[in-house]
């Protein structure tokens, strides 16, 4: 009788590890290349994947929502002779919200590291309801270290000038082009030692052309902190 209800236990443990094990693979669906690149939408999440040996372009991207593909497209590198990265590419891309409208469709790709400072260059299309296309965004590769801010709903901008200067740039995204709507200059006068909070800022709002010069480190808006150490 003792043999049988051991034998009983020991089945009853392998279907509770086996159950546990079917359901963990239903619920984590493999993504490639995928940094931050899933969100709760409703029930469901969005996923990114990237295929390869896909004709007439270099990889191509499938997003889906939960099991349900929802998008499908290629993607081909920008024939540009400014755009040679320091090392091979690595075929890679995430989604995110380019336009702020609170679902993470858009997709980046990632370009590069480029130069002796290493600048990052991403490209973006944003997804069209009207159109139910994507739209590509040809102005956004040219952005350097692009930083997506969901707190300020922009795109920051942050490239290194020299070793005693430093500039900053706001774009926001409408209607599938990026607007600049803000600078930032950081510089160090004379012989200082290149501290943040010993350097000058000059900041310009664009549409209304206004400067702001000579201020400090506390004087500057708000939402250059994703990019301005503080």
């Amino acid at each position: 009788m003792k043999k049988i209800v051991f034998i009983l236990l020991i089945f009853c443990s392998f279907l509770v590890v086996w159950g546990c094990n079917k359901n963990k693979t239903k619920c984590v669906p493999q993504k490639e290349a995928t940094s931050d690149s899933s969100m709760r939408s409703n029930d469901d999440t969005l996923s990114l994947m990237i295929e390869h040996e896909v004709d007439d372009v270099d990889y191509g991207v499938i997003i889906k929502r939960g099991d349900k593909t929802i998008h499908r497209f290629g993607y081909k590198y920008p024939e540009d002779d400014d755009l040679v990265p320091n090392e091979e590419r690595i075929d890679s891309c995430l989604l995110t919200d380019l336009n702020f409208d609170g679902i993470k469709e858009d997709v980046l790709f990632y370009l590069g590291s480029f130069g002796a400072s290493g600048t990052e260059h991403f490209d973006a299309c944003v997804w069209n309801p009207n159109t139910e296309h994507y739209d590509k965004i040809e102005e956004f590769k040219d952005i350097p270290n692009p930083k997506i801010s969901d707190k300020y709903k922009c795109i920051l901008s942050r490239v290194y000038v020299s070793s005693a200067e430093n500039e900053y740039a706001k774009y926001v995204c409408t209607n599938g082009h990026l607007i600049k709507v803000a600078e930032l200059r950081q510089y160090w006068k004379g012989n200082i030692y290149p501290e943040r909070d010993r350097a000058v800022y000059e900041e310009h709002f664009i549409k209304t052309n206004v400067w702001k010069r000579n201020l400090k480190l506390n004087q500057i808006s708000d939402f250059w902190k994703p990019v301005v150490p503080f």
